[in-house]
């Protein structure tokens, strides 16, 4: 089943973003070179996202991938999703990073990868995929401009440990409505820049 994204119109604490605008990975407010990864596809999560400089994201999850949740009334939600992504080698102290996104370049390209994700899943019970990022594709989009991350699956491992230990604490940390503790944790998260936070196109 491909992931709901599709509108009527048209954690562990730690994060990793996608900026369309430059086909470049931030990490901790840095520009990072991102290759392969541990992506936790099984337990990826969809809904309506709302971004604003400067707080907290605000989210209102889908029940699950085939019932989504009405748009919340308040105007800047968009469709959008968020999944762990696991690696020592690029994310340093905190190799569990969440990749939580509303914007429509790397929806588009997560679509992608997850299909392939459900073509291969059933021979691959128990494990997890690798992913391969290979770049990015400009894409108008409407009467603007995105890039659209290339992923691609390469092999199936074992789920490492400490991906295991994080599975579901997303959902408690970042309920829809903010909180004092979220955004604290937000305002410690990483020094990045307006643009970076809100994701948006260019």
């Amino acid at each position: 089943m491909p992931l709901n994204f599709n509108t009527n119109e048209g954690s562990t604490g730690a994060y990793i973003r996608f900026m369309p605008s430059i086909g470049a990975w931030m990490l901790d407010g840095d520009e990072v070179e991102v290759s392969q990864f541990i992506m936790d596809l099984d337990n990826i999560s969809t809904g309506w996202g709302k971004f604003e400089a400067g707080q907290a994201p605000l989210w209102s999850w889908d029940a699950d991938l085939s019932s989504p949740t009405p748009k919340p009334a308040e105007d800047g939600f968009k469709r959008g999703f968020k999944v762990n992504m696991f690696s020592k080698a690029t994310f340093g102290d905190y190799p569990v990073r969440e990749f939580a996104t509303t914007g429509t370049g790397p929806q588009m390209g997560l679509q992608a990868l997850y299909a392939q994700y459900e073509q291969e899943v059933e021979n691959n019970k128990g494990k997890v995929p690798v992913v391969e990022y290979t770049g990015s594709v400009p894409q108008k989009v409407g009467k603007g401009n995105t890039r659209i991350p290339t992923l691609k699956i390469i092999k199936w491992v074992k789920r490492p440990d400490e991906l295991s230990a994080t599975t579901g604490e997303v959902k408690e940390k970042f309920p829809m409505s903010s909180s004092a503790d979220v955004n604290k944790l937000a305002a410690q998260e990483q020094k990045i820049d307006n643009e970076a936070f809100i994701e948006d196109e260019f």
